[in-house]
């Protein structure tokens, strides 16, 4: 299986879990963005608000931090 299929398999399997309450709010699933050969994979607690309402991680508050986070690593 390619790394592309792994992570297919993997948003699939996200978008049907019922094995937690995160499910009985979600509207989209969020199980990942990037590219699937990354180096470097950030790994967030668990969807928020615009996290849900987009269905990408990161985005919103959190994606403002982690902006200005790398900006400051550059």
């Amino acid at each position: 299986m390619t790394a592309e299929e792994t992570i297919s398999q993997i948003a699939n399997e996200v978008s049907a879990c019922t094995k937690c309450g995160l499910h009985e709010s979600r509207k989209k699933s969020v199980p990942g963005d990037g590219p699937a050969n990354a180096e470097i994979m950030f790994i967030g607690e668990g969807p928020g608000f615009h996290e849900n309402e987009q269905g990408h991680p990161f985005v919103g508050l959190r994606e403002s931090f982690w902006t200005s986070f790398w900006r400051r690593q550059v």
